[in-house]
């Protein structure tokens, strides 16, 4: 008794699974040396009809030179003794396309020892192959990106040490640079890993100096897109002699203002020119800072950046190499989503008497973010590392929560879930872009993106719990 009565017609649904999964089948029969083949096998070599024949010898004309000796052994290995066979190569199609196949075979015998003919089926592989070779190379760069941001962190550090005097000093100086470094990365995984436009990194940047954009001008085309190491070193570039024209330029003063031009140079360079006017006289010696070597030194060799410090107002060009540009994009960058900031400051405010909830798997940060809370006078409970420990925790019924979107496999969502239920506040701490990214649990709640300033996690706190 057949279980499964709609088979009694499998070849309709033979061909219809075949067409729909694009599969290329074929047949090469051992002694005429021709083949049967359906017509998505020859669509796959770039025909739009089934040729009139097909053979071993037509097909090895298609493989990329270099493959046609090992992909030719395969298919006589299999002949001669009988044996499957499977491999992926490279192909030409007959419009000259390139693309990548995976083929698998297998013998037919007539009498035992004696192949009739192979059998297989042959699968246009190229979108998977390029996913492959897009996620070797991203390993790649993030791997370089890692090692640098180290080594770019150790320098911080060690020149920091060397330029600042007091221990407040320094941690401020190092935590902006740290806060810059995170910026610029939000910029490079932002719409494409490889890219970024100098009108997302100006954007970036100034939104981290609240305040200050309507006295810095633009001229010029900003939608120009840079490659990753350009754009992370425009980044700190700009992060500098904003942070400088703030403390000690032209920023510093109520009617200093900052030009920044852009024009283009021989051949593909970009010219970027940052004036200052107004601000207060420039000692005429000057100490060279970390800020400084950050400047000179940011592009390497792939572009160079000249410091006047005219006694009027500093004055920076940056000429970036053809080697850092990128092609601009056909559709126009959108005006990105401005930045939280905490430019709404409530640094008088305590979390004083306030139960905490800290949920967050790495233990440094945890304490961190504990000894912060604890500071302003909350009662902290955790950190948690552990979904289900916050659940248990819940039941305490806090005031209000701070909550790691990533603990280790799991995420925090169902944690979230239930602190919503209660209608108990709580804060995302994320690595991730935006809300968006993050599962339908976290939706409408306050988010700091990873690394964060103090003051912005007790203030959003204390909005919170008013």
């Amino acid at each position: 008794m057949n279980d499964f009565p709609f088979l009694k017609n499998g070849g309709d649904h033979l061909d219809l699974l075949l067409a729909t999964s694009e599969i290329g089948i074929w047949e090469l029969d051992a002694a005429t040396g021709l083949a049967l083949r359906n017509l998505r096998h020859d669509q796959i070599f770039g025909h739009d009809t089934l040729l009139d024949h097909w053979s071993a010898e037509i097909f090895l004309g298609y493989v990329f030179e270099e493959d046609r000796e090992r992909v030719g052994t395969l298919l006589e290995t299999s002949f001669n003794d009988g044996i499957p066979w499977s491999f992926e190569t490279q192909i030409r199609r007959a419009d000259g396309v390139d693309r990548w196949i995976s083929a698998n075979g297998v013998p037919i015998f007539s009498n035992p020892g004696q192949v009739a003919k192979l059998i297989g089926h042959v699968i246009d592989i190229t979108e998977t192959k390029q996913n492959e070779d897009r996620l070797k190379l991203l390993s790649k760069e993030l791997n370089h990106r890692v090692a640098n941001t180290f080594t770019i962190m150790h320098s911080m550090i060690r020149h920091a040490s060397k330029k600042t005097s007091t221990i407040d000093e320094f941690a401020e100086t190092l935590t902006e640079r740290l806060e810059a470094l995170a910026r610029s990365n939000r910029v490079l995984v932002a719409k494409e890993a490889e890219r970024s436009s100098l009108h997302d990194i100006l954007t970036m940047e100034l939104e981290a100096f609240a305040g200050w954009q309507t006295r810095v001008s633009i001229t010029g085309d900003t939608h120009v897109w840079f490659s990753g190491e350009a754009s992370e070193a425009l980044a700190m570039i700009f992060h500098e002699l904003l942070t400088n024209a703030v403390k000690h330029g032209a920023l510093s003063e109520s009617t200093g203002e900052v030009a920044i031009n852009l024009t283009s140079g021989v051949g593909r360079q970009i010219l970027i020119k940052w004036i200052e006017t107004g601000g207060p006289p420039l000692p005429a010696k000057r100490r060279t800072g970390i800020g400084s070597t950050i400047l000179k030194n940011a592009m390497r060799e792939e572009g160079t950046v000249d410091l006047d410090f005219a006694t009027d107002g500093l004055v920076c060009e940056i000429v970036v190499h053809n080697s850092f540009l990128k092609e601009t994009p056909d559709k126009p960058i959108e005006p990105s989503t401005p930045m939280l900031t905490d430019d709404a400051r409530v640094s008088d405010g305590t979390l004083s008497g306030q139960q905490i909830m800290v949920v967050e798997d790495d233990p440094i940060i945890g304490l961190d973010i504990a000894d912060i809370l604890r500071s302003r006078g909350a009662a902290v409970s955790g950190p948690f590392t552990t979904v289900a420990n916050a659940l248990q925790a819940i039941r305490k019924t806090p005031d209000a929560a701070v909550l790691d979107v990533n603990l280790g496999r799991e995420t925090t969502e169902a944690v979230a879930l239930q602190l919503s239920k209660h209608a108990i506040p709580f804060l995302i701490l994320s690595g991730q872009l935006d809300s968006s990214d993050l599962g339908g649990g976290f939706g409408g709640a306050s988010m700091l993106s990873k690394p964060f300033r103090e003051q912005d996690l007790v203030n959003r706190l204390i909005r919170l719990v008013q």
